[in-house]
Formats: structure tokens, sequence, C-alpha cells
């Protein structure tokens, strides 16, 4: 009898966690989203303002913006002043790859940066202004569609989590 209760609250544990973590992505997206926003805008000031190198701008939009969001730029950094001879966006596009495997961005936030990559550092300032603002202006688009997407899906999968557990233990009663 107890074993059956334990199992029973087990499943019902294991079922709501698996619920809780899809949901959690959901959550995540919107919130990195605009994390990239805020580093890249801080991008363009230095870039526009500060007249900053681009090494020296990625290391102080690393010190300045969110810790999710740093290890893209601070590494990147690292990757331009290796002794490995990358280009900007050569260092942009090696980060990035390690930085998508810890974070919840789908594929098409994905290709926003990576296009944004490939012009960092190849042309004039201007241009690169053009570039960042184009990019910020798309990562807003999809911060909207992510917040429509967390709406729809946060709760649902919360509750689908609850209630396949119910399911299965009410099956093995």
């Amino acid at each position: 009898m107890w074993f059956k209760i334990i199992g029973g609250l087990l499943i019902l544990f294991s079922s709501s966690s698996i619920g809780f973590i899809v949901a959690k992505y959901y959550g995540e997206r919107p919130k990195l989203l605009r994390q990239l926003q805020n580093a890249l805008s801080m991008l363009e000031t230095e870039i526009n303002y500060s007249n900053s190198p681009l090494p020296e701008a990625l290391r102080n939009v690393a010190l300045r913006c969110d810790k999710d969001v740093s290890f893209l730029f601070s590494k990147t950094k690292e990757y331009i002043n290796s002794t490995e001879g990358l280009t900007a966006a050569e260092a942009w596009e090696k980060a990035l790859k390690a930085f998508s495997r810890t974070k919840s961005l789908n594929e098409t936030d994905m290709e926003i940066l990576d296009a944004f990559g490939k012009y960092l550092g190849t042309s004039d300032r201007e241009d690169q202004i053009n570039k960042l603002r184009l990019t910020l202006s798309q990562l807003r688009s999809q911060e909207h569609k992510a917040i429509e997407e967390k709406e729809k899906n946060e709760r649902v999968w919360k509750y689908l989590g609850v209630m396949t557990g119910l399911l299965i233990v009410l099956l093995l009663i």
C-alpha cells in the first residue's frame, strides 16, 4: 500500500517537474531577447559615441550587461584578440555557437544574431550602426512573438505535466 502511494507521488512529482521545466523555457526566451537588445544598444553607444575599437567596445559591453549575455561579448573579444587570427565576424560566429548551446533561443533568433555577426567589423561606423539598429528591430519583433508564445504555452505545459502525472497515477491504481 505504501509503495503505491510513494510511487504515485514520485510519478506525479516527476511529470509535474517535466511540465514546469518546459514552461520555464518559454519564460526565459523573452527575458534573454530583452537582455540581448540591451547589450546591443550598449554596443551601439560604444561604437557611435565612444569611438572605441571593437575589442574594447565588446569588453565594455560584457562588463556592463547581464551575466546571461556577457559571455557572448567577452568570448567574441577573446577570439578577436587570440592568436588564431580570426576576423570579428568569425569570432562572433564561434562565440555565438558556444553561447547557443546553453541558451533558450530558437533558430530564428540565432539566424538574426548570426546575420549581425557577418557585418561586424567589416564596414564603417555608420554601416555598423545601421546593422545594429536593424538587428535590434528584428530582436524586438522576436521578443513580442516570444511573449505571445509564453502567454499561450507556459500555463499549458504546467497543467499538462500535472494532469499527465495524475492520469498515470489513476491508471496504475
